[in-house]
């Protein structure tokens, strides 16, 4: 196995597992967080803006970008709890929204102020060689983000069924009637839960700019999002299978455009391999719902 495109794959996967994270979360908590495109976005655009420009020294730019990009993307997704709380308007839907508007809000920057002097590329100016994670493995970009990712999902699974909060949050996402009657904080678990998926996925850009592009360019977040969250809910909503699954979507990801290079395909062949090895995973999930199983539920339950 090319230790390049091995290393490229787990590279991903750790990117997969940290936002995966973040999108489990709000599945676990009812709200489904449809923004990590946009969320990894900002969080990449702001910590590469603050190692790039600030000229603060390595060790205090490093915690600087990282705490700026989780704060900013969970700010993000905190607009959409507080709409659901006091508007009524549903997570998924807006989440969505805002991360499609905040897009092209980048894009706009870095090919305006923020784009660099020196380079023909669309993207900021490069981050200084001190602020750059070190390879793993050479000559592939793996870091040591891995090994957050890996010790995040753990975490992420003490957290969740091991702790008060966890088993609360669990609790409103499976029914949220019972979550009010039996006097839960439901306003302060949405909010907590929202902050903390946006905050993931903005460490996820984060990472993806300390080790692996060095630079904010546009589009570096494409699919990034969705197969995080995809990864999440191939795991089941259980942090530790998450590690699996980020590992499949990653490999997938990678090989995947790896033969479409070398089979003189267009590189949207990628995403038809993809889907077409997630409708083989879930297909055998689909033959245990019988026909006209959920719709006889639905009726027998408003009867």
């Amino acid at each position: 196995m090319n230790v390049y495109y091995l290393g490229s794959a787990l590279n991903l996967s750790s990117l997969y597992m940290i936002a995966g994270t973040g999108a489990l979360i709000s599945i676990k908590s009812g709200d489904y967080n449809l923004g990590g495109e946009g969320q990894i976005y900002l969080g990449g655009f702001v910590s590469a803006v603050i190692l790039a420009y600030s000229g603060l020294p390595a060790a205090i730019a490093i915690p600087l970008a990282i705490t700026a990009a989780f704060a900013s993307s969970a700010l993000l997704a905190l607009l959409s709890a507080l709409f659901k709380i006091f508007r009524n308007a549903d997570f998924l839907f807006t989440s969505y929204i805002i991360s499609a508007a905040i897009i092209p809000f980048i894009d706009g920057l870095i090919s305006g102020p923020a784009r660099s002097k020196t380079d023909n590329l669309l993207a900021t100016a490069f981050i200084p060689e001190a602020a750059r994670l070190p390879s793993i493995l050479e000559p592939s970009p793996l870091n040591a983000s891995f090994i957050f990712a890996l010790a995040l999902a753990a975490a992420a699974w003490f957290l969740l069924f091991r702790s008060a909060w966890g088993r609360q949050l669990c609790i409103l996402g499976t029914s949220p009637a019972f979550s009010r009657f039996a006097g839960f904080a439901c306003k302060k678990l949405s909010l907590t839960s929202a902050l903390l998926s946006g905050g993931l996925h903005g460490l996820a850009g984060a990472a993806a700019i300390l080790g692996t592009y060095f630079t904010c360019h546009q589009g570096f977040y494409a699919g990034m999002g969705w197969n995080a969250f995809s990864a999440a809910l191939i795991a089941g909503a259980n942090p530790l299978a998450l590690i699996p699954s980020a590992c499949l979507m990653g490999f997938m990801t990678t090989y995947a455009n790896r033969y479409a290079l070398f089979h003189n395909f267009g590189f949207d062949i990628s995403s038809l391999i993809q889907a077409f090895i997630l409708f083989i995973i879930s297909f055998p999930f689909l033959q245990k719902v019988q026909p006209g199983q959920k719709l006889f539920s639905l009726r027998r339950a408003r009867s």
